[in-house]
């Protein structure tokens, strides 16, 4: 346990570079081998967590060992936007997360930062297909059918005490899926190489707009996305309502940029 806290406060760069020479440090091979060896005894470092944490004589605050390497490569991927090092550490990076998703043990924060990655990156045929259809695998598996507020509500009440989510609140939590979900699903509209994922985009739209309703960025996506699927009433429907719901939190050009497209809609210029 000893061990393991160790390693987790050098990935996640509060260890002893950061004490002693006050560098954010890029993950290194030797990194890299120590998270394999974290997730290898993520079992039983889980078993044995809450005691080590509550010792009496001892400071402890271990997270759950899955949610810290993902943490801590969401960290390593802001530490090392540029640079040869940082494109090499990012191949290893999708490594850790694909090892953590076939294992079964992706929880919310792996899957959080896994998709914040893919979303950074495009495949080589220029399109979002790597990052559309793990979310869609997410969401079908995980956020689809029944009641959504009471799926989100079931997961945030399993979330680990180290997520930050578990400080931010369950109106964070909720607020997080819809635009994650919105996100995805305006990349099906922003970029015509993810056309394939139109119907599904739609169902992340329409989703995302039952979490948090009456969201003119949402409304916005939605209804772009139903007039090239050929819905062009129910976009022009939609897209009214995205104008109807603007306010002073929308940045004006943001703004003018909807009701140009709800006048392209209506003209059939779109």
């Amino acid at each position: 346990m000893y061990l393991a806290e160790t390693i987790v406060k050098e990935i996640k760069n509060l260890g002893f570079t950061k004490q002693l020479f006050n560098e954010d440090r890029i993950l290194n091979d030797t990194d890299f081998l120590a998270i394999d060896y974290l997730l290898k005894h993520s079992d039983e470092i889980e078993s044995k967590r809450m005691a080590f944490n509550g010792s009496k004589t001892e400071l402890h605050s271990l997270g759950n060992a899955v949610s810290e390497v993902s943490n801590a490569l969401q960290q390593n991927i802001y530490a090392s936007q540029d640079g040869v090092t940082g494109d090499m550490n990012k191949d290893k990076i999708n490594s850790v997360y694909k090892k953590i998703i076939a294992s079964g043990k992706g929880n919310f924060d792996a899957y959080r930062n896994y998709f914040y990655y893919l979303s950074q990156i495009k495949d080589n045929d220029g399109s979002n297909t790597t990052y559309l259809r793990e979310f869609n695998t997410y969401f079908d598996s995980t956020l689809a059918g029944g009641s959504p507020i009471e799926k989100l509500d079931a997961i945030f009440s399993t979330l680990d005490s180290s997520s930050s989510y578990s400080y931010d609140g369950w109106n964070s939590f909720k607020e997080y899926h819809s635009s994650t979900s919105n996100s995805a699903a305006w990349t099906v509209v922003e970029n015509p190489m993810n056309a394939n994922y139109l119907k599904d985009a739609i169902k992340w739209s329409e989703y995302s707009l039952v979490v948090t309703k009456n969201n003119p960025y949402y409304l916005d996506t939605l209804a772009q996305l139903y007039y090239k699927d050929g819905q062009k009433q129910k976009a022009i429907e939609t897209q009214t309502l995205a104008v109807k719901y603007l306010d002073a939190n929308i940045e004006e050009e943001t703004a003018k940029e909807i009701k140009e497209v709800l006048v392209k809609m209506q003209n059939g210029s779109y």
